[in-house]
């Protein structure tokens, strides 16, 4: 009984400090910051240099998909080698649960592979 108080304690403890931390830093910056607003502040820059004329060049996004990729090849590694670690005492429950993980991970996995292979998507008009 005392240790679940225990637990719950420092669930609580550690539950309160990272949300009074977080207020404290949103305070901070709001009493800290210019209150004053900048019509310089909102301009877009390019290098840090201030702007001259229309912008250089296009933002493309044509590592979105790769990104996309790899976020969901992560997972499936990871996942991967805690299954090997608990095949050996639920092997029926370890393959029911690696196999509905990798199951949710395969729609953005395919998403990725398709968007990564249109290349009209990531070029420059």
């Amino acid at each position: 009984m005392a240790a679940e108080y225990e637990v719950l304690a420092t669930i609580s403890i550690g539950l309160i400090l990272g949300i009074g931390l977080g207020l404290i830093g949103i305070l901070l910056g709001k009493l800290l910051a210019p209150s004053r607003d900048f019509p310089r502040k909102r301009e877009r820059y390019e290098c840090a240099n201030p702007p001259k004329g229309r912008a250089r060049g296009l933002f493309m996004m044509q590592y979105y998909p790769y990104l996309i990729l790899f976020l969901t090849l992560e997972p499936i590694m990871i996942y991967s080698f805690l299954f090997l670690l608990e095949t050996h005492k639920y092997p029926v429950n370890a393959l029911i649960l690696f196999s509905s993980i990798v199951g949710m991970l395969i729609p953005p996995l395919i998403f990725g592979i398709h968007s990564a292979r249109r290349l009209e998507l990531w070029s420059a008009p």
